[in-house]
């Protein structure tokens, strides 16, 4: 999302799906609880843990090819860093789209399911992009969202979400591979300027610190991160 100007009016407010990308978003809770599994890690050698045997959150996925969509890129718009890896359709192996089934990397307890999103209108993009580095500003930049706890401080995000499935809501127990939300645009600011040119997945990967993995390491060794971490 690299777009900056305001558009003079305000796209339409995303449809929520959760049978197929036209329906509704349903806020009924699956009520399931479970404990999160416990992630496996090895040392790499350069201070930091390498994690293993996620799945790919969107089916056939692979990362891209451009370091600019892995974590570390620069994203001037916000004054920041990219703190994920996008999945889009121009830079990818598989189709991806509005809609697109996003899927649970590896089992754990959803800790959020944003149901009642609020899409960002031209006159808060104008604000947020004023001081755009805030903890606010950036989580709204992130769009709608769903978290997934998989235990040991390790946290899963999905983000620029179009919509969450139908069940899924905070407490929600996931097995790895479920279908848990929609790919879209939200929050970015092409959403607002230029609607329909931006769907694709952030996906994230939080560790116990807090920190996004990845953070402080060269191209390469995120890369290896990010290989590793899909790996069994």
């Amino acid at each position: 999302m690299l777009v900056t100007t305001i558009s003079a009016t305000e796209a339409p407010a995303t449809v929520i799906s959760n049978q197929a990308p036209s329906a509704t978003t349903s806020s009924t809770p699956s009520g399931a609880s479970a404990t999160p599994t416990a992630t496996t890690t090895t040392s790499n050698g350069n201070g930091t843990s390498s994690q293993h045997g996620f799945v790919w959150p969107l089916a056939g996925g692979c990362l891209p090819k451009g370091d600019q969509l892995m974590p570390g890129a620069p994203r001037p718009y916000r004054l920041g860093i990219h703190e994920g890896v996008d999945f889009y359709p121009s830079d990818n192996c598989t189709t991806i789209a509005k809609g697109t089934p996003v899927l649970a990397a590896k089992a754990g307890t959803v800790v959020r399911a944003d149901l009642d999103y609020t899409d960002i209108s031209p006159a808060e993009l104008t604000s947020l992009l004023t001081n755009p580095a805030t903890d606010q500003a950036f989580d709204r930049f992130r769009g709608r969202q769903v978290w997934v706890d998989h235990g040991n401080g390790i946290i899963s995000r999905y983000c620029h979400l179009s919509g969450v499935a139908a069940g899924i809501t905070k407490g929600s127990a996931v097995s790895q591979g479920q279908f848990i939300a929609y790919v879209g645009e939200s929050g970015t600011p092409e959403s607002v300027t230029a609607p329909g040119t931006e769907f694709h997945l952030h996906f994230e990967l939080r560790l116990p610190d807090g920190t996004f993995m990845g953070k402080g390491q060269t191209p390469s060794q995120v890369r290896a991160l990010y290989t590793a971490l899909f790996s069994p």
